[in-house]
């Protein structure tokens, strides 16, 4: 594993541990859960570990909680094992360290100064919703089935079948030779533009639960019954707020992580010096150009 590779592993690990979410407070519970080597890992020791998950991995790990303790004690006889050959002293593995630190750092700095500050009024919400109505308007949507076959006398014998009343979805899954035939004929939902001419012009024709004629096309020979469809319409305030919040909110963190760079580019000063980035950058496009002739 390269060393680059080594300080993202370090630094997602840590990351995960102690910025996804909040940890929450559970009560003390000092009952010993497991022994490992002179280490005791309490019932306190596994819950903080599990509350400072992100809330998806907590759930995995309540679904198995013995897997995730064998992983604790896993953890903690490796770190032993290795404090005890003097991996910890290692040169490598010390810069590695000092910049996985360096990185929570930033990371809990910038929590503090972007992401905790990163605010929504509900009248700048009802302010966008108002200014982009057409980007939470819904298309006129269809959803249909059909049965491919490829000879148009097979087509004609299908619906001579369904006229007596042959289920659509069972002769689709015996004989549709594309496939959709595993899930009754079923392709879903459309919009118009999506499917080809003559097989949504068929399909447009339709009243749900009707079926079709035989339709000709590329791909052989159709029978199409429409089984749904959704008018088009403005989605509400209420049902966009959520959206709009992430959207809003995502805009607020690039403003505020972009103030604060300014704010301590001019608070420290930077000077780039221009002529050295030109060089460096000539450097790695000719590196560039020489790979790729190789």
């Amino acid at each position: 594993m390269s060393r680059k590779y080594i300080i993202l592993f370090i630094f997602l690990l840590l990351c995960a541990q102690f910025f996804f979410g909040c940890s929450k407070k559970s009560a003390p519970d000092g009952r010993i859960l497991a022994r490992a080597g002179n280490h005791y890992i309490t019932v306190s020791d596994f819950r903080a570990r599990v509350d400072r998950m992100p809330s998806y991995y907590q759930s995995v790990v309540d679904k198995n909680k013995r897997r995730y303790l064998d992983e604790m004690i896993a953890e903690r006889l490796f770190y032993e094992e290795a404090l005890r050959e003097g991996i910890n002293k290692d040169k490598e593995v010390l810069e590695i360290i000092e910049e996985a630190k360096k990185k929570i750092i930033i990371a809990k700095f910038i929590k503090t100064q972007v992401d905790d500050k990163a605010s929504v009024s509900e009248e700048d919400m009802k302010k966008f919703y108002e200014l982009h109505k057409e980007d939470f308007r819904s298309p006129e949507m269809w959803r249909a089935s059909h049965i491919l076959v490829s000879s148009e006398a097979e087509a004609k014998s299908i619906l001579e079948e369904l006229s007596k009343g042959a289920k659509f979805e069972d002769l689709a899954r015996q004989k549709s030779m594309d496939a959709t035939a595993s899930r009754g004929g079923d392709i879903g939902y459309f919009k118009t533009g999506q499917l080809i001419p003559d097989f949504e012009k068929a399909c447009l024709k339709l009243n749900v639960g009707e079926i079709s004629d035989v339709i000709h096309t590329q791909f052989g020979y159709h029978i199409v019954k429409l089984t749904d469809k959704k008018s088009g319409g403005l989605e509400t305030y209420e049902s966009a707020r959520q959206a709009i919040e992430l959207e809003l909110k995502k805009a607020s963190r690039r403003a505020l992580f972009d103030q604060l760079v300014d704010r301590l580019k001019k608070k420290y000063g930077v000077e780039i010096q221009e002529e050295v980035l030109k060089s460096l950058e000539s450097q790695t496009s000719a590196e560039d150009a020489s790979g790729k002739q190789l």
